[in-house]
């Protein structure tokens, strides 16, 4: 296994592994405040800002859960055409889409970051709960910003598979 092949599974397993403490713990914060409050409805005593926090909750998991979503493939992908294609071919083209991906979420954390920051100046607070509305955008922010590094590692792995692909053919004489 090459450098690029351990430093894309290192990166996944710490992903996974943060995708599955926030799933976990948040989801089972969600769903036990949700059951709590059904329940105390029923004696007038609802959870005060319950939609809030389990809103701000869902958030946060889906900017952590962000990064193992690239890594384990989860987002959507047209396969038809490059199914047809000769394996070097549709090599090139996981690296253009990792490429494109990379640069995207690069853009997404440098301007939601930036929001982030504007927002976070103007000292607002929530409705319910008063707590800064900065941190809802805190998970947005987040998820762009630990992509990155997933996706890059995911790019330097299929630049080698590109390219000793390439190397392999050139050593056999065949043509991609």
């Amino acid at each position: 296994m090459g450098a690029a092949e351990k430093a894309c599974a290192w990166v996944g397993a710490a992903a996974r592994l943060l995708c599955l403490a926030a799933g976990l713990i948040l989801l089972l914060a969600m769903g036990m405040a949700t059951c709590v409050d059904i329940v105390s409805r029923y004696f007038a005593a609802g959870i005060p800002g319950i939609w809030e926090g389990v809103t701000l909750a869902m958030r946060w998991m889906i900017g952590l859960a962000l990064p193992y979503a690239f890594y384990s493939g989860s987002h959507i992908a047209v396969e038809l055409f490059t199914d047809a294609c000769r394996p070097r071919v549709r090599q090139f083209f996981i690296v253009l889409a990792m490429t494109v991906s990379l640069m995207i979420m690069l853009l997404l954390a440098w301007k939601v970051t930036g929001r982030l920051m504007d927002i976070r100046s103007y000292g607002g607070v929530t409705s319910d709960l008063s707590l800064p509305t900065y941190y809802d955008w805190v998970p947005l922010a987040l998820g762009p910003v630990l992509s990155v590094p997933v996706l890059t590692t995911m790019l330097w792995r299929e630049l080698v598979r590109l390219f000793q692909h390439q190397a392999g053919l050139s050593r056999s004489g065949e043509s991609a």
